[in-house]
């Protein structure tokens, strides 16, 4: 079974995307090819331009094609479906640039694609995403306040989409199981998949919940598809290089997340009253975090982009109903 990996990056965190490469290139099973979706627009390509290109000829040395496609600016879904485009392999291996690969990562995934002949899309599990010491894990009073506000919690070997857009994630994993929806930061379809789906173009830049957008769409198409294993396990270094700001993340977030809530979720009572509920344990979360830092100003700051960005989302909540969402960068400009 062939795999093509796909990766976009705006070169602006090198080390890291060369800890990536690395980790490609030392699998047990290689790709056929790894397309590279340079989104660059800064001089952050021309900087590393050559020690890049010795580690795209370390990676042809390996019998993987390398095809680096420049696309200035280009959002991630625009990236995303683009590299679907291109690639040839049975299976499409989308990835963040800085996670690094177990050894067997590309083995194990294939696998379950052996073993689950319904599998439409494979994830592995990432090491380091949640501590066994997380409050939320340890206190079973937390966790059941997460799960009245709808926030989201975590759980051994189990998965759910919340309509509040959050999810419950597995913090361990002890077998494969079903997810339905997945994290953009490694997530594998068949290629057969982009043949009446893509990623959702309307969402641009760092594109908040293009990830789950897309797998949801998937998981509600062929219900029980999407899988994730244990065994393809890798790291999320999460690189703070090429994050946006805090006040342009938390615009983005809930203009985004309020469009996929009317996008992927029945208009009814009970949902409308989950996604509330949802924002209401988001924003009590970080003021919590704010009042146990020592009322640290970042903190502080960080709840009132919040409080501003839900305003913004609710008041033009009819325009993002039918598809406008990215008003926010105008919008924003107004209130900084």
């Amino acid at each position: 079974m062939s795999v093509s990996v796909i990766i976009s990056t705006l070169y602006k965190r090198p080390r890291e995307f060369k800890e990536c490469l690395e980790s490609i290139i030392e699998q047990t099973v290689h790709p056929t090819e790894i397309i590279i979706l340079n989104g660059s627009f800064d001089g952050s390509w021309e900087n590393v331009k050559e020690e890049f290109d010795d580690i795209f000829k370390k990676m042809r040395d390996a019998g993987i094609a390398v095809k680096h496609i420049t696309s200035l600016g280009a959002s991630l879904p625009h990236a995303r479906n683009t590299g679907a485009k291109l690639g040839k392999g049975e299976i499409l291996l989308f990835l963040d640039d800085d996670v690094v690969l177990e050894r067997d990562y590309i083995k194990n995934l294939l696998k379950v694609y052996e073993e689950h002949p319904n599998a439409m899309g494979v994830q592995g599990f990432i090491t380091n995403r949640v501590s066994g010491n997380n409050p939320l894990i340890r206190f079973g009073f937390l966790k059941f306040i997460w799960w009245l506000l709808q926030r989201g919690y975590y759980e051994v070997d189990e998965h759910r989409q919340l309509v509040s857009l959050f999810e419950v994630l597995p913090y361990r994993l002890t077998r494969t199981i079903n997810r339905e929806s997945f994290s953009g930061t490694n997530m594998s379809y068949r290629k057969e998949v982009f043949k009446s789906l893509e990623f959702d173009e309307r969402l641009k830049r760092y594109a908040i919940g293009e990830d789950k957008d897309f797998s949801y769409r998937l998981h509600k198409l062929f219900p029980g598809s999407l899988y994730q294993t244990p065994h393809a396990r890798l790291v999320h270094q999460e690189a703070p290089a090429g994050r946006l700001p805090s006040k342009q993340f938390e615009t983005m977030k809930q203009v985004y997340h309020l469009y996929l809530f009317y996008k992927l979720f029945e208009q009814n009572a009970r949902n409308k009253t989950v996604y509330v509920l949802g924002r209401i344990g988001d924003l009590l979360l970080h003021s919590i975090l704010f009042m146990t830092s020592g009322f640290k100003k970042e903190k502080a700051l960080k709840v009132t982009y919040m409080i501003e960005a839900m305003w913004l989302a609710l008041s033009n909540r009819n325009r993002i109903k039918k598809g406008e969402v990215n008003f926010w960068t105008r919008e924003m400009q107004k209130i900084t």
